[in-house]
């Protein structure tokens, strides 16, 4: 077949099913809308040809050039489309499921909003590629490289990213979900609104970053380095921080509740209202912090180093304080009154015949 033939066949509404079109050129040919079914593309030359709306399915485009092509809404299911090369196209709503996507080439691309569920990407790029929204779900991402792209409202869900390249990106409303970013070095480097539930970060280096709101809800930090990092209003609760050096770092109105930060430095941290409730700090070490309005009450400070620290209504209500090392106690409030006397009101209410917990 030619390539005449083949946009024929497209132009008249037909499928283009088990054509063998390999190394075929359709430069900047119209196949808009086309339907490929089991058809051979490898090593085709699509460069800036018109593909919106296409549909491939189980299509071979191995090394296939669509270079400056027009991808937008494109379906891609279950397509071996190793090393293929989309540099400067456009895939707004392009979908890819189930393809095999290793060593592609997609840099600066305008994605628009694409999404990758159940692919391989594995040594892939994605350098410097503008989009409104990303979604990689389930898809393997083994040194996948990301350089200086924005990372804007992407989402990582249960995706492997120790071994992904961030060199120079920048991250806004990006979500990791159970991701496992283990090692990685994000130091200096910005996220906005950011999520990480549940994601495996121990072993990553934060210093220096900007996490400004960002969500680490159990996300797991042990060995983990956010020194000097600006993290105000930052949620971490159920987070795993033990023996995590925050020293100098930025925290103020962050929220770690139930958080455990075993061992933690927090040496000269901002921790203005910071609230602490619950959480395991034992042999945490926040000398010279600011705590004004921070709120242990209900926490383990056990061992903990509060010497040196700022002290304004900062409380430390039903704290377990066993061996806790402060200098000047001022500011402190050891049992707040009228938390003590709701949590009175609540047992007694809580041991009445039939009382069960509201």
């Amino acid at each position: 077949m030619t390539p005449a033939s083949v946009q024929a066949m497209i132009h008249g509404g037909e499928t283009i099913a088990r054509k063998q079109l390999q190394a075929l050129d359709f430069r900047g040919m119209d196949l808009t809308g086309a339907i490929f079914l089991e058809t051979d593309l490898s090593d085709a030359d699509l460069s800036g040809a018109k593909l919106d709306a296409s549909i491939f399915k189980q299509c071979k485009l191995a090394g296939a050039r669509l270079d400056a092509a027009h991808v937008d809404r494109c379906a891609f299911e279950h397509c071996d489309a190793t090393g293929i090369r989309m540099v400067g196209a456009t895939l707004d709503g392009a979908a890819f499921y189930q393809c095999g996507l290793a060593g592609a080439k997609l840099d600066d691309a305008n994605a628009g909003v694409a999404s990758f569920a159940n692919c391989t990407l594995d040594r892939a790029s994605f350098v410097n590629v503008l989009s409104e929204a990303l979604v990689f779900s389930e898809t393997s991402l083994d040194a996948t490289d990301f350089s200086t792209t924005l990372l804007h409202k992407t989402v990582f869900y249960r995706a492997d990213l120790r071994s992904a390249i961030f060199r120079g990106s920048r991250f806004d409303k990006a979500v990791f979900s159970e991701a496992k970013l283990s090692g990685q070095r994000f130091n200096a480097q910005k996220f906005l609104l950011c999520q990480f539930i549940d994601a495996e970060l121990d072993g990553c280096d934060f210093d220096e970053s900007m996490l400004v709101q960002c969500n680490f809800k159990g996300a797991k930090l042990e060995g983990a380095s956010l020194n000097r990092v600006h993290a105000p209003q930052c949620l971490f609760p159920s987070a795993k921080l033990d023996g995590v050096g925050c020293r100098g770092a930025h925290f103020n109105q962050s929220i770690w509740v139930e958080v455990q930060a075993r061992g933690a430095d927090f040496s000269d941290a901002k921790l203005e209202q910071c609230i602490f409730q619950r959480a395991s700090c034992s042999h945490a070490v926040f000398a010279r912090a600011d705590l004004t309005y921070a709120d242990f009450s209900h926490a383990d400070l056990r061992g903990a180093d509060l010497r040196g620290a700022r002290f304004l209504r900062t409380k430390v209500h039903r704290a377990q304080q066993g061996g806790t090392r402060y200098g000047d106690r001022g500011g402190l409030l050891l049992n707040d009154p009228d938390l003590f006397a709701a949590e009175e009101f609540s047992a007694r209410r809580l041991a009445r015949p039939g009382a069960y917990p509201s």
